[in-house]
């Protein structure tokens, strides 16, 4: 008889998950919260910076430190036409 494998337990904005698969992309971090399809995915990692999760990147959850991440609104600058007015 076979041993069932554990499932990996992950973090997405604060709210504790399971997963059944050793690896997620972020397309499947965002289904799984429930989120918006259009949001960012961010790995949360120790230092300044959280890296960026795409659609289609594979994390590995045998990874320590691989387990936690959270979403929102990606943020640009695209298409922003200021105007600066001199006096």
């Amino acid at each position: 008889m076979e041993a069932k494998n554990k499932p990996f337990k992950i973090i997405i904005d604060h709210e504790p998950y399971e997963w059944n698969k050793p690896t997620i992309n972020g397309s499947e971090i965002k289904a799984l919260a429930g989120v918006d399809p259009a949001y960012g995915v961010w790995q949360d990692v120790p230092g300044p910076t959280d890296p960026p999760v795409g659609d289609t990147q594979e994390i590995d959850l045998t990874k320590p430190g691989n387990e936690r991440f959270f979403t929102g609104k990606k943020t640009t600058t695209e298409g922003n036409n200021c105007v600066v007015l001199a006096s």
